[in-house]
């Protein structure tokens, strides 16, 4: 039988893109990560268990919910009114309690956006990751081939991100054993996301020094580019308050990819789209 966790936890899942419970396992790295075994978590869903606290820990950064977020409020409280029964919850522990179960950021038109870009999203497993990030070719010929709908080979890789042969021989070799890459015909390949948002694991969920690598070879690419546009802007705010703006403006960086194409123009070429807050110190 449902409960209000059980159905938050589901609602909470689909909205981090991914559309099975196994999916959602599996691509998180499973039992290693989560810290319990599909069948518990499967449990978890139905509502006939409720996941303890260090589990509970370990299910928000899987499901993409950001620390001091409302959306991660809102779980948090699904799973105390559950723990302890809506009367109880509702007239002994709510007026003690500051929980935002709400994103008062978000405006309709952010909601319907949200809907709609999350029947694209495509949360990429802790093993496609890692393969992913093994080296600099790596990384970059996966940013170019989700970008692109045509053929790849070793020779369209070479030619196009200028890599040697052997790199080039490495990365259709891992990309095609992990379903990033699909044989059409001979020595052809075509890459499966193309028309996706790929997402990365939260941070928390992949092997130690990834997230290091990756921001390494993001400063790379960017270093070698040329700047576009920029804007910066400084503000005094209020921290928890300011937590609500943070899915407004990762919804603002997702919808950056409605102008995506997949296929070569005549002004076509490879942006990186960069958001980001920094908080300069107490004040």
């Amino acid at each position: 039988m449902a409960t209000i966790f059980s159905e938050t936890l589901v609602k909470a899942r689909k909205e981090a893109g991914f559309p099975t419970a196994y999916r959602f396992f599996h691509d998180n790295g499973g039992e290693h990560v989560l810290g319990a075994s599909y069948r518990k978590y499967l449990l978890w869903e139905q509502g006939k268990v409720l996941p303890p606290a260090e589990e509970l820990s370990r299910l928000a950064p899987a499901l993409k919910l950001l620390p001091g977020s409302a959306p991660l409020g809102g779980l948090l409280a699904a799973w105390l009114r559950t723990l302890t029964g809506e009367k109880f919850y509702g007239e002994l522990l709510k007026p003690f309690l500051s929980v935002k179960e709400g994103t008062p950021g978000l405006s309709p038109l952010h909601k319907a956006m949200n809907r709609a870009l999350n029947e694209k999203k495509y949360p990429l497993s802790v093993e496609q990751a890692t393969a992913i990030l093994a080296t600099q070719e790596h990384y970059k010929a996966f940013l170019y081939m989700i970008n692109d709908r045509g053929d790849w080979s070793e020779a369209v890789f070479m030619k196009t991100l200028g890599v040697s042969r052997t790199a080039a021989a490495q990365v259709v070799k891992d990309f095609a054993r992990l379903g990033l890459l699909k044989k059409v015909k001979s020595g052809l390949l075509k890459c499966q996301l193309a028309d996706s948002i790929v997402e990365f694991p939260r941070a928390e969920l992949m092997p130690a020094g990834y997230g290091e690598r990756m921001e390494g070879y993001q400063r790379a690419l960017l270093e070698s580019g040329a700047a576009s546009w920029q804007r910066l802007g400084f503000m005094r705010a209020d921290a928890r308050e300011f937590a609500n703006f943070f899915p407004v403006m990762s919804l603002n960086m997702t919808t950056a990819s409605t102008y995506a194409v997949t296929e070569k123009t005549g002004h076509s070429a490879m942006f990186a789209v960069e958001g980001r807050v920094v908080k300069l110190g107490d004040f």
